[in-house]
């Protein structure tokens, strides 16, 4: 009976040590709500992406005011393009509270480097091109960088192919 015991608590322990390992490594690949208010602001760039019918890339000027959301897991995107205004469009930046999704799609990594500031990565099944594929969405989020690419790969194919990418640094005063 007391071997048993000692065997029931050595297990309950490893049990919870491992359980809380789990947790842990679960966390490194969550973002927070403080990481996306970071890009509350007015940006100025470009935005470049994949003609569909030609297949070549196409550069255009585009500004981004980001404002706050109805919540602290919320930003607002208002996308100006000043060459093509009837184009502008509106977004959101939107995160589930434990910080395991971005706009509907799974986190898969978050990284975070000293130089570049955060990089996350979402996946998520989807269309493209009115074809089947997974679609990644990475941001680059820093004090005076924002770069928001949208990659894909084609159902049966191993390579992704880079549709479209914003490129921003935060507008100064």
């Amino acid at each position: 009976m007391k071997n048993r015991l000692s065997y029931l608590c050595l297990i309950s322990v490893l049990f919870l040590s491992t359980n809380a390992f789990a947790q842990s490594i679960g966390e490194e690949d969550r973002i927070t709500a403080s990481d996306i208010q970071t890009v509350v602001g007015e940006w100025t760039g470009t935005l470049t992406y994949i003609d569909y019918s030609s297949g070549e890339p196409f550069t255009m000027p585009a500004n981004l005011l980001a404002e706050e959301g109805k919540n602290q897991f919320q930003v607002i995107l208002n996308y100006v393009y000043p060459n093509e205004p009837h184009a502008n469009s509106k977004g959101k930046l939107k995160m589930t509270e434990d910080g395991s999704q971005v706009n509907i799609s799974d986190v898969i990594a978050v990284e975070r480097k000293e130089a570049d500031g955060l990089v996350v990565t979402t996946e998520f099944s989807g269309k493209d091109n009115n074809q089947k594929a997974t679609i990644r969405n990475n941001y680059i989020i820093s004090q005076d960088k924002l770069v928001i690419n949208k990659e894909v790969k084609f159902e049966d194919s191993t390579e992704w192919l880079k549709r479209n990418e914003y490129n921003f640094t935060r507008k100064e005063d």
